[in-house]
């Protein structure tokens, strides 16, 4: 702001408050006590029209938000990566121990992709046991 849009006010504080003031001019990242004083009016009136004004709180839950999402979608990505190499390493085990027809393969896909749809991803063990077993 410049000089002409400011205008000079008296203030009476108690020496306690002028001292926090001054303490924590670096931590609110400002150069005097002015600014800091007239920051956390702003802050003050954020707060007392939080209802109406989201200035003060949508930066702060956007930061947050932000910051859990990356950090879930990093820990997702590492998990996927993890399980795309354990299958490929199981795929190659039953690859190399059992001659399975290209056809029958297949056919097996798509037989799986439509159990994995109509399970909603949800697969029982137990149950492809007794379907390979000839139960179901």
């Amino acid at each position: 702001m410049s000089e002409e849009e400011m205008k000079r006010v008296s203030l009476y504080c108690p020496k306690e408050i002028i001292a926090l003031c001054d303490s924590d001019l670096n931590l609110a990242g400002v150069k005097s006590r002015n600014q800091f004083i007239i920051d956390a009016i702003k802050l003050y009136d954020c707060y007392l029209h939080k209802d109406i004004n989201t200035d003060l709180l949508t930066p702060a839950f956007e930061t947050v938000i932000d910051s859990r999402l990356d950090l879930t979608e990093y820990r997702l990505s590492q998990t996927i990566f993890k399980l795309a190499v354990e299958m490929a390493c199981t795929m190659n085990v039953f690859a190399g121990a059992f001659k399975i027809e290209p056809e029958k393969v297949r056919n097996m896909k798509h037989r799986v992709i439509n159990e994995v749809k109509s399970l909603n991803g949800a697969i029982d063990f137990e149950s492809i046991v007794k379907y390979q077993n000839g139960e179901l």
